[in-house]
């Protein structure tokens, strides 16, 4: 994402002018964050990061290679079954 100078600047600034557009338009609040942050988890609390890692494990015993560190558990669960072919 190219960097936003402009806001930046504005923000820097101790207009009140800038503080109250920019307080309508959701800049000065503290309790929004991204989607990725709400749904992370710190891995080693029992939560999604350390099924990941299992998954993560699993495909590597089951390929023989480290899977794409951008892969979440859905893919990685796709990947092995993918890996493991038709069990006869």
């Amino acid at each position: 994402m190219k960097h936003q100078a402009y806001f930046t600047r504005a923000l820097k600034a101790n207009d009140p002018r800038y503080a109250r557009v920019f307080g309508k338009l959701g800049y000065d609040r503290a309790d929004i964050v991204s989607d990725d942050a709400a749904t992370m988890e710190p891995t080693g609390t029992g939560g999604a990061g350390d099924d990941l890692e299992q998954l993560r494990a699993k495909y590597q015993a089951a390929v023989g290679k480290k899977p794409y560190h951008g892969w979440d558990a859905a893919v990685l669960r796709e990947k092995i079954v993918e890996a493991k072919g038709p069990q006869a």
